[in-house]
């Protein structure tokens, strides 16, 4: 994984996990609070709203990296390895041509004087402040879908993220072939060592 790569997967990470967090630790909060003191944080459930969407506009990005979208090919499972690259080049065009349009909208509608001037009910925050999650999250999946082109065009590795899990600590397909979880590599090394 490049430099940039693994900057930008860390900034992904953060921006989707730390907004889902914070949702999660607001609502866990606002009820601990209604239930055991009686009182309310009146701005917290706008708050968790515009959090969870932010959340999932990012984690459509980290999705993309681990390649889990739902994905239909009939096509090319029909095609042989040429006709496979072909519809994955056809299908990332298609996303970046998506992902431009609608995301050149979005940073234009950020700008609009009713985003400028409406504020929202509860947080008072201008309405451009909460629809910065459609541009940014379009944008940042506008430069993983450049990455993906550039790799599938030089014949590499499309998603090398999907390939590994380093939560679990095992690869999908090891594990799918024979039904046992297969640790990755340094895990091994580490258990021999042990031994």
């Amino acid at each position: 994984m490049s430099g940039f790569d693994r900057v930008l997967a860390r900034v992904e990470n953060f921006l989707a996990a730390g907004s889902l967090g914070a949702a999660a630790g607001l609502a866990i909060v606002g009820v601990i609070l209604r239930y055991v003191f009686g009182t309310v944080i009146f701005w917290a459930e706008e708050a968790i709203i515009y959090l969870v969407i932010f959340s999932t506009f990012v984690g459509a990005v980290v999705t993309l990296r681990h390649n889990e979208h739902v994905n239909v090919d009939i096509v090319p499972t029909l095609l042989g390895e040429r006709g496979k690259w072909f519809f994955a080049l056809l299908g990332a065009a298609m996303t970046l041509l998506y992902c431009a349009i609608i995301g050149g909208y979005a940073w234009l509608s950020i700008t609009e004087p009713a985003a400028q001037n409406t504020t929202t009910p509860a947080l008072g925050l201008q309405l451009w402040v909460v629809q910065l999650a459609l541009p940014i999250g379009l944008t940042l999946m506008f430069v993983r879908v450049i990455e993906i082109i550039y790799r599938t065009a030089r014949g590499r590795q499309t998603f090398p993220e999907a390939e590994r899990n380093d939560l679990i600590g095992y690869t999908e397909e090891a594990s799918m072939g024979n039904g046992e979880d297969v640790e990755d590599e340094g895990e091994t090394a580490e258990n021999e060592e042990r031994r």
